[in-house]
């Protein structure tokens, strides 16, 4: 199993340095050409610099030739998507660098790419424009990328994102994380079959949340949530509460937070289409604990995709890889609240998850004064298959609260 595209930055991604115009002079040295990428020439099989200025330089990153030529024999299609303003440069660098086609024969880099797209607008533009052209599925395809901000794709569209950090660029164990990770998201996938309960036979319900007709639409065509107004202290996800009482007071609260008094929302039952899925795949409950978590109302781009990163990072040294499930006690809301003192319980689902596996079913006023207590979730814990850290047992015990 295998992304039918793989899609690679550029700059600090396949290569070290700067290619793009926004943050380099290539070619504004005496003596300079026109155009710009004529100036670029070749020191070895993988250094090229400014022929105008020495000190210009990038380096193929080592693991890329074996990755591309990995990546051609699974029969998978190579895009490049880049912000980097400059074509031309990166074309020309591309051709200079090479790596071997699936005959074993050493091509020019540029030659074995099948979709460019090089221009600094927000990657969902270019992935539109991937999907329109390859008529591939945003879920069959991957991206490689050392800006965390391009995590967007995979919040918006559903495109797997696989970060590189600290300027280390696109190594094989990187590579092969992201190709894990891609296949990770495959296997929690369900069909969305419409929302007819009788074409789910293993369907479960996991509780309840107040959302905007916005994403309720979205979620009852098999899409995920795009909101990213509203508050999300976990990042942008779906919430969702065990008390349906909870959730209809996030219904009104979100008027105020993100939407406005007049915005029309409503409480929805949230079940999985195929519970034994559900059950199996990774979750994690974790301390409430500042340093995990994002303020997606305050911060700008970059600190609240770093901040994702950093909690997906987080979690995996607890033992639990993308995609995961994440469970949390949150603090009382006070005055109002339903709850009279004490945590309690919210489930949050990221975008990967709400496609694959989730059904929503706004209900009425009257429903939602009938509707039952849903499975508590600090007694779901065995069944669900919830990792529990020893810092979560600390948090619960902190608070004078048991877990099992």
């Amino acid at each position: 199993m295998y992304p039918k595209l793989v899609a690679l930055d550029t700059d600090w991604t396949l290569f070290q340095g700067w290619l793009d115009p926004k943050f380099s002079n290539w070619g504004k040295g005496r003596g300079a050409r026109s155009p710009v990428e004529d100036n670029i020439e070749r020191v070895d099989s993988r250094q090229i610099r400014d022929r105008t200025n020495h000190n210009l330089k990038c380096h193929l990153y080592a693991d890329v030739p074996r990755i591309i030529q990995d990546i051609l024999q699974n029969n998978a299609r190579i895009a490049i998507v880049s912000r980097n303003s400059s074509k031309g440069l990166c074309s020309r660098a591309l051709s200079y660098w090479k790596a071997k086609d699936p005959t074993g024969q050493e091509r020019a880099i540029i030659d074995l790419v099948t979709l460019k797209e090089f221009y600094d607008r927000p990657k969902t533009e270019h992935f539109a424009k991937i999907k329109s052209q390859s008529k591939f599925e945003y879920s069959d395809m991957i991206l490689f990328d050392d800006d965390a901000t391009s995590n967007i794709v995979e919040m918006m569209l559903g495109v797997t994102f696989q970060v590189s950090r600290d300027q280390k660029g696109l190594t094989w164990d990187n590579y092969q994380q992201g190709i894990e990770m891609w296949r990770r998201n495959q296997r929690i996938r369900s069909p969305f079959l419409g929302q007819n309960f009788g074409s789910y036979p293993k369907r479960k319900f996991v509780g309840y949340a107040g959302m905007d007709q916005g994403t309720i639409r979205l979620l009852q065509n098999g899409g995920r949530r795009q909101d990213r107004k509203e508050a999300a202290r976990w990042g942008y996800a779906m919430y969702i509460a065990d008390n349906p009482a909870i959730a209809s007071y996030f219904n009104e609260w979100i008027k105020g937070n993100a939407f406005g008094q007049d915005a029309k929302t409503q409480v929805c039952a949230l079940w999985v289409r195929d519970g034994d899925l559900f059950e199996k795949m990774n979750k994690i409950w974790v301390p409430d604990q500042g340093n995990l978590q994002t303020n997606v109302q305050k911060w700008d781009e970059s600190r609240i995709a770093w901040s994702q990163e950093d909690r997906d990072r987080k979690v995996a040294s607890w033992g639990v890889q993308k995609p995961y499930v994440l469970f949390a006690r949150h603090p009382n809301m006070g005055s109002g609240f339903p709850v009279r003192s004490g945590r309690w319980n919210e489930m949050v689902v990221y975008g990967q998850t709400q496609e694959a596996l989730f059904l929503t079913f706004p209900l009425s006023d009257q429903e939602i004064k009938a509707a039952a207590q849903g499975p508590r979730f600090e007694q779901m814990i065995s069944q669900w298959n919830i990792t529990i850290p020893s810092e979560t047992r600390q948090d619960f015990r902190s608070h004078g609260e048991n877990i099992q």
